[in-house]
């Protein structure tokens, strides 16, 4: 009889360095030429087997928030007297019917 563990640990599963910011995945045309740095240290060393859990990980899907700030699009009415923002479809009528332009500011 083998005895079951419950939330022990997984041997299978994508490596973590996949999906890292920090990672530089070299990958050759066979399953079995990967080479994987890390960039999270100085200096850079290759990591040797499937890493499960990293205190260095860092998401590449996740902005920072200077990331989204440059994205981000400010919404200004052309003139002062209306105010930029939503109306609730049961609120708006005719005088809601209003046009905004939108830029879109490159603080480089």
């Amino acid at each position: 009889m083998r005895p079951k563990v419950k939330n022990g640990t997984p041997l299978h599963g994508p490596p973590l360095c996949e999906s890292c910011v920090h990672a530089h995945i070299e990958r050759g045309y066979r399953e079995d030429e990967v080479a994987i740095f890390c960039e999270a240290t100085y200096p850079d060393h290759r990591v040797q087997f499937r890493v499960r859990e990293c205190s260095g990980y860092l998401e590449t899907k996740r902005q920072s928030l200077k990331q989204m700030e440059d994205s981000a699009w400010l919404l200004m009415p052309r003139d002062g007297k209306r105010v930029a923002g939503f109306v609730r479809p049961e609120d708006a009528g005719d005088e809601h019917h209003i046009e905004i332009e939108l830029e879109r500011l490159n603080e480089s």
